[in-house]
């Protein structure tokens, strides 16, 4: 089993022997482990490919990107991602649509979006402008749209998107388009959480732990 490594921070970091990532959910980290398996075995967690520690909307798009590599090298690199997912699961709205917007945004940055997904693109950006500028109602309406609008269901509909408008690039390029997205996605979302820190902070509040 993998022994997680703390920074000098206090937060886990990857060993410096990459595990070999495989697809699919397992039992036990002896059977192996996806990306977001690998997090939690890091987090220290129990053993699952949903851990509390992760937001739903990057954990749906991790375990989407695991599964779609196809090369057992190109997928073991996102355990190089796996601690800055940890500590992810405090994030708001936001997060959703965040993951959503970054998984178009890599879809039209191959080719033009169909009509219906960049409408989609410009509804989740001008949700997370309303829920930055909104006061209480705002956000309240956004929240009981995610409520009918679960993240998972969300982003796998914003993945499939850019796996349409991926076809006919090698499976080199996929690989690489995908690792690049969740990278992306990730410090996109972390940027957010330290934004929303910060701002806490200036205003006297106390910062709560991530849930493990």
């Amino acid at each position: 089993m993998w022994t997680a490594h703390r920074s000098a921070r206090g937060k886990s970091r990857v060993p410096d022997q990459l595990p070999i990532l495989q697809r699919g959910r397992h039992r036990r980290p002896e059977d192996g482990a996806c990306v977001m398996e690998y997090v939690s075995v890091l987090a220290g967690a129990p053993f699952t490919d949903h851990p509390r520690c992760t937001h739903p909307a990057l954990a749906t798009l991790a375990r989407l990107v695991n599964d779609w590599i196809d090369d057992d090298r190109a997928r073991s690199e996102l355990a190089r991602l796996a601690p800055d997912l940890i500590g992810t699961g405090t994030g708001d709205l936001r997060t959703t649509h965040r993951v959503v917007a970054s998984c178009l945004a890599a879809a039209a940055a191959v080719r033009p979006l169909p009509p219906a997904a960049a409408a989609q693109l410009v509804r989740s950006v001008k949700r997370i402008r309303e829920f930055d500028r909104g006061g209480r109602w705002a956000r309240l309406r956004l929240t009981g749209w995610q409520l009918l609008n679960p993240a998972g269901v969300m982003v796998g509909s914003a993945y499939q998107v850019l796996i349409g408008q991926l076809r006919g690039l090698s499976r080199r390029e996929q690989n690489a388009r995908l690792r690049a997205l969740l990278r992306d996605a990730i410090a996109d979302c972390q940027r957010m959480l330290d934004e929303q820190t910060s701002d806490h902070r200036a205003r006297g509040g106390q910062v709560s732990e991530p849930l493990p």
